[in-house]
């Protein structure tokens, strides 16, 4: 592969023209969804706007960037070239509308110019001295009106694709299309492609149109089916002309696409949707792919965990037509890490099932279909020799569309601006008016019924065997977000010791975070040390710290989203405001997510064990500032330490807050434990001080973030308390008691890992719409809401009174339980309720202390230890 780098031209659009500006997010809860949150489509929208605000990029050269060095610019013109002689492309004037003959001094032209735009705006060897000549040819482009500061003038030719299925645009048809180009491309390009070069992937329709494509958003099941799909070429019969549909999975996947009649915005948003869904199911990609279509537009993106590149190019102008031959042959060409599979991933293939629903057949059409056929019936594939069979030659077109430069780029433009939709120009030669644009509504997504059978489907899945030279036995964790950490954990066995199992974690991390990660696990090694040298207790006895931590790296480079994927140059950093990450992997001990509970009192042994954990990291001047569900782990084994707290990527260096005068002063210890309605309240004043919030950057998951840390409070140890006491309020929602023995024993086993395609976890409950919006509001409305919770008077007692937890404990927990449920849920919010309250004034956080926490945690577990035995689905007694 070549050594490129981005051009550098000033102030043209060398680099990505930002489309909003940057705004670090708040780890949304729909991206790193939590057990018992839905992953619908609505949520996965809302999440999609949030992580993407401001990350998205226009990029000119992002075709020549991901495959210049599959199919170089001048073997794409000269593909083009033949095309325009076999009439595969026509060349119009766009003034008159009159066609050129191929061997015509305009065609000539037509061409010379598409090659010029493309190599203008495409990518540079970086030991190349080419800069200046291509800077040259850019400053020329906007002394002639095609620079982003000038009026762009109207392309004099027109380019027209043969072929290319007409409104509405047909799947079966498009993707037809797609490879018949590719197959056209490969025969004129292969006396010149490297002897390495080979087909490796192509493009396929699902053939299934009512049932979403397997292993989209699994657990949690929504059903997505995109319009086309690259899938690798061992998924097709040997003339191609059928695919296994086991395949059409969305571990398979190797790019995703989506077509539209005109509204190109929405087929943005449908396509990110399924990036979401490749980075969900194959978590060891670097990047994912995507492509949209219209009947006059094309989109490239590539998303990483900085945001999302796209390159946008009109169909009908030249150097579209170049971009759209090296965009096709090169997924076709494509190796694995061309389209963002990791190297240090070995994959395998297993035969799997996996549940789908059968969504809702379509109205019928209002009008009678064009005569080539609905674009949502089912048909099979049409053969290369159907691309010469059109009636007519027809151009993609339409005047009626934001005027676009040569090189593709709408300088200025954000996503927002861009139009929902665009009719055809009453100037247009072609209308479509009578054309029903049903899809253009996102309405060949269909939705399944609530009351639609799942059906059991056959898959080929593929799974990760080896991630980084340790062997795989499957996957843990993974997030589902294009942009920020996505982090996903391996259930892998050790080099040394075949009986003992790892979780190899591997996260996208802030490059500017880094210092501050190095700070903190030297803080963690030199405790240890010391401890070990006064030989006292093992001060990480509560704390899972990574055995082990490297930076990958591709291709001796360690590999970054702006650096290793992006191949920016670091002099050109400073123009970004996106985080550059990094791809950090650790090991550490294997231990038992909390999902695989073995009863309530495990969970809340498991509780106690992690604010211990906590209470250690304050006590070193360590701010841990992600509590959460999945950062709570349980002992594989009684008589082992039964909790412990991990993950340190969003911690830091500081030292403790220290609480105010009523926090210090009040004694809650005889409150705890109590049914009874009378409760005290702290009449201590509040200092003036500790009414003015101080701003800081929000971290955590918005569902466990404190009430404080929302506002944009200053984020202490407090703060990290309060999260503890959402994990336990929100845990019975989650769930419907333990798994059984069986299931319990079955996934110790395997090392906790999911079988791919098995679904959702039989315990797991959605949570009540009062608490949802915990996960699905944002920062401003989830704030007040948890604010007003922790300022009533009783709220304890309202909190277990209320319809949501009678409901949860009625369905979900067995009739002995729900007393003591009740009385730990009641006391935990007292306490933490009575550590903000004086009368007429609240603080502006609530301020629990660590042994306070624990020491309920303590009294409920003496108080209710008789009932624990026999509500306890522990296999190993």
């Amino acid at each position: 592969m070549r050594v490129i780098c981005r051009r550098d031209y000033g102030n043209t659009p060398d680099v990505p023209v930002r489309t909003e500006n940057h705004q670090s997010p708040t780890k949304q809860s729909a991206s790193d969804r939590q057990p018992g949150q839905p992953h619908t489509r609505g949520h996965v929208d809302n999440a999609i706007q949030h992580e993407l605000a401001r990350a998205r990029f226009i990029a000119g050269d992002l075709a020549d960037h991901m495959f210049g060095h599959l199919v170089p610019t001048d073997m794409a013109k000269d593909i083009l070239k033949q095309f325009i002689a076999d009439g595969v492309v026509e060349i119009y004037d766009s003034s008159s509308e009159t066609p050129l003959g191929p061997k015509s001094k305009g065609v000539r032209k037509a061409l010379a110019a598409a090659f010029e735009d493309a190599r203008a705006h495409g990518c540079i060897r970086s030991d190349s001295g080419a800069v200046t000549a291509e800077t040259e040819s850019v400053q020329a482009d906007k002394k002639q009106g095609k620079g982003k500061n000038s009026k762009q003038q109207d392309n004099p030719y027109s380019w027209r694709w043969r072929g290319f299925p007409r409104e509405p645009i047909g799947e079966d048809k498009l993707v037809t299309f797609l490879n018949d180009i590719t197959d056209l491309a490969l025969e004129v390009a292969k006396p010149r492609l490297d002897s390495n070069c080979k087909l490796r992937n192509r493009f396929a329709a699902p053939k299934d149109k009512y049932h979403g494509v397997p292993l989209s958003y699994e657990p949690d099941g929504e059903d997505m089916r995109p319009d086309f799909l690259v899938l690798p070429v061992e998924a097709f019969s040997p003339d191609f002309k059928t695919v296994d549909q086991r395949y059409v999975n969305f571990t398979a996947l190797r790019a995703v696409g989506e077509s539209k009649n005109k509204d190109f915005t929405s087929g943005l948003d449908q396509v990110h949707r399924y990036a979401r869904g490749i980075r969900r199911a194959q978590p060891w990609v670097h990047f994912v792919v995507a492509l949209t279509v219209t009947s006059s537009r094309l989109a490239l993106v590539r998303g990483d965990g900085s945001g999302t590149e796209r390159l946008e190019l009109a169909l009908s102008d030249g150097r579209g037509c170049i971009e759209l031959i090296r965009i096709l042959l090169g997924i076709a060409l494509a190796e694995g890490d061309d389209l963002g599979q990791s190297p240090d991933v070995k994959l395998d293939t297993k035969e799997r099932s996996c549940n789908v629903s059968k969504a809702k057949a379509p109205p019928p059409p209002k009008k009678a279909p064009p005569a080539e056929g609905h674009y949502r019936e089912s048909k099979a594939t049409a053969s290369s020799s159907q691309l010469y069979s059109a009636p007519a030659s027809l151009s993609t077109h339409d005047t009626s569309q934001p005027v676009f430069s040569s090189s593709g780029l709408a300088p200025h433009i954000s996503d927002a601006s861009l139009p929902s939709s665009t009719a055809a120009s009453s100037n247009s030669k072609r209308s479509y008016s009578n054309v029903d644009d049903g899809d253009d509504a996102g309405g060949d997504e269909r939705k399944p019924s609530k009351k639609a059978k799942r059906t059991h489907v056959p898959v080929v899945a593929f799974i990760p065997v080896a991630v980084h030279g340790y062997k795989c036995l499957g996957i843990l964790f993974t997030a589902s977000s294009i942009r920020g950490r996505g982090t996903a954990v391996f259930c892998v066995v050790d080099l040394k010791d075949d009986s003992k199992l790892l979780a190899l974690k591997m996260s996208w991390q802030d490059l500017e975070r880094e210092a501050e990660q190095n700070k903190v696990l030297e803080k963690l090694e030199e405790s240890k040390l010391e401890k070990r040298r006064l030989k006292e207790s093992n001060p990480h006895a509560n704390l899972v710290v990574p055995l082990k931590s490297f930076k990958a790296s591709k291709k001796n480079e360690t590999c970054t989203t702006l650096g290793a994927i992006r191949a920016f140059l670091d002099v050109q950093f400073a123009g970004f405001l996106v985080e550059n990450r990094v791809l950090s992997v650790s090991l550490s001990e294997l231990k038992r997510p909390v999902k695989y509970f073995w009863g309530v009192h495990d969970f809340v042994r498991g509780v106690r064990g992690a604010v211990l954990g906590h209470q250690y990291l304050t006590s070193i001047g360590v701010l841990h500032r992600d509590i959460s569900e999945n950062n709570i782990v349980l002992a594989r084994r009684p008589g082992e330490e039964r909790g412990y707290l991990i993950d340190f990527d969003m911690a830091k260096r500081q030292e403790p807050e220290k609480p105010t005068k009523a926090a210090v002063k009040t004694n809650h210890d005889d409150l705890l434990l109590v049914e009874d309605d009378g409760v005290a309240r702290s009449s201590s004043p509040i200092p003036s001080d500790e009414m003015t919030p101080l701003k800081a950057l929000r971290t955590g998951t918005i569902p466990y973030m404190s009430f404080n840390v929302l506002y944009g409070g200053r984020h202490t140890h407090f703060d990290d308390m309060e999260s503890f006491l959402y994990v336990v309020f929100l845990f019975f929602f989650t769930y419907a008691g333990p798994l059984s023995k069986q299931e319990l024993k079955n996934a110790d086993t395997r090392g906790f890992a999911q079988p791919v395609g098995s679904g959702r976890l039989t315990h797991i409950r959605g949570w009540p719409p009062k608490y949802a919006r915990w996960a699905d509001e944002d920062w401003e409305v989830v704030g007040p809401l948890k604010d007003a919770g922790l300022g009533q008077e009783n709220g304890g007692k309202k909190l277990v009174d209320s319809a949501e937890v009678k409901h949860s404990l009625q369905q979900n927990w067995e009739s002995g339980l729900h007393q003591g449920i009740r009385t730990l849920l009641r006391s935990l919010w007292t306490l933490f309720a009575n550590s903000r309250i004086s009368p007429g004034l609240n603080l502006t956080r609530t301020e629990v202390e660590h042994q306070k926490f624990i020491r309920i945690l303590d009294l409920w577990l003496v108080m209710y230890c008789g009932n624990e035995q026999e509500f306890s689905n522990c296999p190993f007694t």
